[in-house]
């Protein structure tokens, strides 16, 4: 997709388009990963930034990392490279394998609702995880399963001729 600058080339608007994508598919079918069918992510516990306190046992938080923008063949044209990540957090009073497993399985869901769009609604050439890491993470005194995503898009624009 080409379009003037600054847009699409911001990475706020990328990352504003991920979190409204992430925030539909919740709405639209609440993420189930507990074996009892309770309901750990809702719409409000999707957040653009990292935070540094979570009201609830399970967050998303979709964290802007990097931009890369390089000139490419026709005058003025650029591609960009867009890194994104996606931290999802579980934090439940259950067993912890059961967590871990909570936590990985959250992860997975959200990455397999954002490939059913890899253009992500038309902001992106192509976007997609390119990246999943388990591990844990600590807020306010308190351990958190995680799930670090990265996700990585690529567009491309015209630069201002002057």
């Amino acid at each position: 997709m080409t379009g003037p600058y600054p847009y699409p080339a911001n990475i706020t608007k990328i990352t504003e388009a991920l979190f409204n994508r992430i925030v539909a598919g919740v709405a639209g079918a609440p993420y189930s990963v507990l074996s009892d069918g309770e309901t750990v992510l809702l719409e409000e516990d999707v957040y653009y930034g990292d935070q540094s306190r979570l009201p609830h046992a399970t967050a998303v938080c979709l964290e802007p990392s990097d931009k890369d923008r390089v000139l490419s063949g026709a005058p003025n044209m650029t591609t960009n490279d867009f890194t994104i990540f996606i931290l999802v957090y579980v934090q439940l009073v259950q067993d912890v394998q059961q967590t871990r497993k909570d936590a990985d399985n959250l992860a997975y869901d959200i990455e397999h609702w954002l490939h059913q769009d890899l253009q992500l609604s038309g902001t992106l050439i192509h976007g997609f995880v390119s990246r999943a890491e388990s591990g844990f993470t600590f807020k306010q005194n308190t351990l958190y399963r995680s799930s670090r995503m990265t996700y990585s898009g690529r567009n491309k624009t015209s630069l201002p001729v002057a």
